[in-house]
């Protein structure tokens, strides 16, 4: 495989062939499993709570409804709508009111990359605060040959939001456009990509369908996007893959 042939695909068509597995860890609420959009694509999950000064990882079975929010349903369908070929590790860092420290952040982060997940998608963001120590996790999954995909804030404070202002991510933020396999890249920003977010249906914890908007949902647009084209060109690295996309968003509408 040649980076030159994967430029020659297109990104929607790709739905079509024979893709390997990719494993998509969701750093996130949970995931409800046991949705019919969902069944049988969640293929492990674990729970990492604060615990005192200390951190707690449990290991719920598979499948069951492990989305105590709402939100990492949302981002685990709309990985699979675009990517077939997606398996997805259900990686809960969030709790009932959709928060977390920043050390169980970094702690799912890391169980994450230690999963050897393909593909970690973080709708979620910390502050600059808690930088140094995803510089290094971010560092660690770049030379695994693993990417991350994580989104901008939905309010911009004093940053962007981390891990996505890291350059070894691939960092997201929301747009609106006719269709999920379309994205801009963006000169000149720490945050590159611009991918659709905007009145998305996902399917809803519990059952059903619900819309949503917002930066964490055009995130797992972007993840989807690397599971099609890691499974069409399994030996793609992380920067050939922020490569493609870039190539892939020259023809989007600006």
């Amino acid at each position: 495989m040649s980076l030159r042939s994967a430029l020659q695909v297109d990104l929607k068509t790709l739905r079509s062939r024979k893709l390997r597995p990719v494993t998509v860890a969701v750093v996130d609420s949970g995931v409800d499993a046991t949705h019919r959009e969902l069944a049988g694509r969640v293929i492990r999950a674990v729970r990492v709570e604060s615990a005192g000064k200390g951190i707690r990882i449990f290991r719920p079975r598979v499948p069951q409804n492990a989305d105590v929010y709402g939100h990492g349903t949302a981002v685990a369908s709309i990985i699979t709508q675009i990517a077939p070929n997606a398996r997805i590790v259900d990686v809960r860092v969030l709790d009932a009111n959709n928060v977390c420290t920043g050390e169980t952040m970094i702690a799912g982060f890391q169980h994450a990359i230690e999963s050897g997940a393909r593909i970690i998608n973080m709708s979620l963001a910390t502050s600059a605060k808690f930088a140094g120590p995803l510089h290094e996790l971010c560092q660690t999954a770049y030379r695994q040959n693993q990417i991350v995909v994580a989104s901008r804030r939905n309010v911009p404070l004093t940053d962007d939001g981390f891990p996505a202002e890291i350059a070894t991510c691939i960092g997201v933020d929301i747009g609106r456009f006719p269709s999920p396999f379309q994205l801009l890249f963006a000169e000149d920003h720490v945050i590159e990509f611009v991918a659709h977010g905007d009145q998305v249906v996902v399917a809803a914890t519990g059952g059903g369908k619900t819309t949503v908007t917002g930066t964490s949902f055009a995130t797992p647009a972007v993840a989807g996007l690397c599971a099609l084209l890691v499974g069409a060109y399994p030996d793609l690295r992380p920067f050939d893959v922020k490569s493609l996309l870039r190539a892939f968003s020259s023809n989007c509408p600006k």
